[in-house]
């Protein structure tokens, strides 16, 4: 009964680890992409005098289906596939 439990509680330790690794990542990977748009922006803004969006509607959907394929890609890797 208490190997059961401690194994349990491994599981669930490093589970809870894998989460907020991939927290930490995902945020810090976030704060990454925010700030390349903001300077591409302001690139823009420099270059042409123009306050347009930096992302556009069609960007934004073939941004949508690149972290679509990622996420596939990483359940991929953990199903050994």
């Amino acid at each position: 009964m208490s190997r059961d439990l401690a194994l349990r509680r491994r599981q669930e330790s490093r589970t809870l680890g894998v989460l907020l690794a991939g927290g930490v990542i995902g945020a810090l990977a976030g704060v990454g992409a925010a700030y390349l748009l903001l300077q591409a922006r302001e690139t823009q803004r420099r270059t042409t005098g123009e306050d347009l969006p930096v992302i556009s509607s069609g960007g934004a959907v073939k941004l949508g289906a690149l972290l679509f394929g990622l996420f596939r890609q990483i359940n991929d890797i953990a199903l050994g596939r």
